[in-house]
């Protein structure tokens, strides 16, 4: 499925439901990536601090989202939600070599990937006033762009930057979304995990999953 279906079926789904009553959140997120059957590949920090190897403050995933909540029942509700965002992960390590074949040295890349995302999510609400809610759902991503960074090597005697596109990710990913939120006022945070369905490469070799980990900050404009 190509990215303007993916569009279409999230155009669809916000469609479908009649956004009627208002209720939308604008959404800030922290994400983390933590691939799955490949011990090659590794989660990048959120968050994290590297002076050591001169690279200052390191920053992971991060993304905004706006979703709507339309209530089904007294207890259970569907949430809609579109979300864009910054993914990353260390990739495979990678061994380069100069113009004559001679090895330049093993180096682990970083990916930086930009992803959109469509999800619906029904929830239960399990406290009074549901404040707390739990909901499992579906949802898609596509892959807008994707970069590996293998930092910089002397090529010929020039400091040479080593940033590749990567295109052996799948463009578009089935997931399912998990979600445990809590809502006080117009304010709410959720912790979302969604696990990759179908595969995350394209390579016919690999069977690559995912689960990535979502703190999400959510603030409601309109009711």
């Amino acid at each position: 499925m190509n990215l303007n279906k993916f569009f279409l079926i999230a155009a669809f789904l916000l469609g479908f439901f009649g956004l009627k009553s208002q209720d939308w959140t604008i959404h800030l997120n922290g994400n983390e990536t933590y691939p799955i059957g490949n011990d090659q590949l590794g989660q990048y920090p959120i968050l994290w601090y590297s002076s050591t190897e001169g690279r200052g403050v390191l920053v992971g995933g991060f993304g905004l989202g706006v979703s709507y909540r339309k209530p089904l029942n007294d207890q259970l509700n569907i949430k809609l939600q579109l979300n864009g965002q910054r993914s990353r992960f260390y990739d495979e390590p990678t061994i380069f070599t100069d113009f004559n074949g001679a090895p330049l040295g093993g180096i682990i890349g970083i990916n930086t990937n930009l992803n959109i995302s469509a999800l619906a999510i029904p929830s239960l609400s399990i406290t009074p006033g549901k404040a707390f809610n739990l909901g499992l759902g579906l949802g898609a991503r596509g892959v807008l762009w994707s970069r590996t960074d293998y930092g910089v090597a002397s090529v010929n005697g020039v400091e040479t930057e080593l940033k590749l596109k990567n295109k052996s990710l799948a463009p578009f990913v089935l997931l399912l979304p998990v979600e445990a939120s809590w809502t006080s006022g117009r304010f709410s945070v959720a912790t979302r995990a969604e696990f990759s369905i179908t595969k995350t490469t394209r390579l016919s070799n690999k069977n690559d999953r995912s689960f990535i980990l979502f703190i999400e900050l959510g603030y409601r404009i309109a009711k």
